[in-house]
């Protein structure tokens, strides 16, 4: 096997572990995400009629935190895009160096 071949072959590894690590991430925020939501869910349920000042601050302090928590999820869903185009990248090159690998096989057995 060439070098080159080879060593395409480890950078779609390394890619791949990249992308698996931005994707368990992004799992991690969405899951922070709904929760924080869940929390906000809960908070609106339970207020009271008229809710009161430390309610209401407390619902503004979940959603100031939805929003941050938010941010964070489509940042990751980004970053995982991102780790999702080098493994495209991989792809076709590990394409291309197989077939120069077989195309010097080919004029080497002629």
């Amino acid at each position: 096997m060439s070098s080159e071949f080879s060593r395409e072959i480890r950078k779609l590894e390394v890619r791949l572990e990249d992308y698996t690590k931005a994707d368990q991430e992004f799992v991690e925020h969405v899951k922070g995400y709904a929760k924080t939501l869940r929390m906000l869910s809960e908070g609106l349920e339970k207020r009271g009629k008229p809710p009161s000042p430390d309610e209401i601050s407390q619902l503004s302090r979940l959603r100031s935190d939805a929003i941050k928590s938010l941010g964070q999820v489509m940042k990751s869903e980004s970053n995982v895009a991102h780790e999702k185009s080098h493994l495209f990248e991989s792809y076709a090159t590990l394409i291309l160096c197989l077939e120069k690998e077989i195309g010097k096989l080919k004029s080497n057995s002629i």
